[in-house]
């Protein structure tokens, strides 16, 4: 919503909209493409149901895990893609998106001014240009400068430009006239100046560097974080696990879909149960991972369960999908 304002009312250029959105898509792939993957391998098995292919694969002696060997290894290779996506990818384009999102930000008071227009920057700070030569030069500039209670300042320059430094606008001007009116003092202090700089805000790098989100860290500086509070240390160390075993979802998940077509005899009649099971069993996954992040950050000595939620239901569906082979014909 922030950035939606910032282009909205603040002028903020639409490819800055498409960058930032783009940079933030890694962090939604981690829940996205586990039930993505999950839904594309239910609709195979349940044509593959309805075409009576699967009946003739068991039929015949195939394995359940050679039948599912192509849903395997996609999630297989996805879960390989969320691990470099949530170890290396979602730190360096979610510090990309701070940093964009700071910037415009910062730049939102410059981006809204417009010529022959007077125009509040903030409290106390108004700015008129006559001109617009470019998108960070302006010509013929007034501004009107009483953030001090204690003084007024007006000034007029021939030409002005704008650079963000530590995040935060700075106007230098050239060529003109400073003037200073004060409570204490009829008369007025009267400058006359080539270059002349004005900081619109306050620096926000006062006082050290932006603090770091959780998502622009990476796993090692999450779970082994130091100097910080207690609370903070047990957020981090929470999202450290939760980066961990999110990304091994996929095939728990995958492996379950295959458990339910394969170990259930069909049925038209009960064809959507097979289908209702898979649904509420993903969504139970992916519940119960998010929910074990939080209860990792009340209880640090809970995280085990996010490993028992990854790792409990592939051991299940690994020997649902051995036993049928056990009993029934030998493999082809």
């Amino acid at each position: 919503m922030r950035l939606v304002e910032l282009l909205v009312n603040k002028g903020a250029l639409f490819i800055d909209f498409i960058n930032v959105t783009m940079a933030a898509i890694p962090f939604w792939l981690l829940i996205i493409l586990p039930i993505s993957a999950t839904i594309g391998t239910t609709i195979v098995l349940s044509r593959m149901q309805q075409d009576k292919e699967l009946i003739a694969m068991k039929a015949s002696g195939i394995s359940p895990f050679r039948i599912g060997l192509g849903p395997l290894l996609m999630g297989v290779l996805l879960t390989a893609f969320l691990i470099i996506n949530s170890a290396i990818i979602i730190p360096m384009t979610y510090n990309y998106y701070k940093n964009v999102m700071a910037n415009l930000r910062a730049a939102a008071p410059i981006v809204i001014l417009q010529p022959g227009v007077f125009t509040d920057i903030s409290k106390g700070l108004t700015i008129y240009i006559n001109n617009k030569e470019s998108e960070n030069v302006f010509q013929d500039i007034f501004i009107h400068d009483n953030r001090n209670p204690e003084a007024t300042i007006e000034i007029h320059a021939d030409k002005a430009t704008v650079t963000i430094t530590d995040q935060a606008p700075v106007i230098y001007l050239f060529n003109g006239i400073r003037t200073e009116f004060t409570d204490t003092s009829d008369k007025a202090v009267i400058l006359e100046f080539e270059t002349y700089e004005l900081r619109i805000v306050e620096s926000k790098s006062e006082g050290g560097e932006r603090t770091k989100d959780y998502n622009e860290m990476t796993i090692a500086e999450l779970l082994f974080a130091d100097g910080a509070s207690d609370q903070y240390r047990r957020e981090m160390r929470a999202e450290g696990h939760f980066r961990i075993t999110a990304p091994l979802i996929s095939l728990p998940l995958i492996m379950m879909a295959l458990a339910v077509f394969m170990r259930s005899q069909y049925q038209r009649s009960h064809y959507w149960s097979q289908i209702a099971i898979v649904t509420v069993l993903t969504l139970l996954g992916e519940v119960a991972l998010i929910t074990s992040r939080s209860l990792t950050v009340a209880v640090p000595s809970l995280f085990p369960l996010m490993y028992i939620i990854i790792f409990l239901p592939l051991i299940i569906s690994s020997l649902l999908l051995w036993r049928p082979w056990i009993k029934g014909a030998q493999p082809a």
